[in-house]
């Protein structure tokens, strides 16, 4: 569907068993032509970046290290990226495992 073209629904109420009802059961009415906003989200085109400052800046707590980045409610948690895309080192740049 293109974002300009012109877009209507309308609903006949069927007879039976198989309409619209809300949480009561009241059955929607039928309704036609009306007309639909066809909005399409930007892609988004930025990506995270880690917050190096403040009290979202990078942390060790134990053994565990916390990185935050922007954008954070977004971030894929299907898709992370191994731990050999990481290299940790101490003070001394003695290497930690990751």
């Amino acid at each position: 569907m293109a974002t300009a073209e012109t877009v209507t629904v309308s609903y006949t109420k069927p007879t039976g068993d198989n309409v619209i009802q809300d949480a009561a059961g009241n059955d929607a009415v039928s309704f036609s032509n009306q007309a639909v906003t066809h909005s399409t989200s930007a892609a988004d085109t930025t990506p995270p970046v880690l917050i190096t400052t403040g009290d979202n800046r990078p942390k060790v707590t134990g053994n565990q290290l916390t990185l935050t980045y922007t954008d954070e409610s977004n971030l894929d948690a299907v898709n992370t990226a191994a731990a050999s895309a990481f290299v940790v080192s101490s003070a001394g740049n003695a290497a930690i495992s990751v």
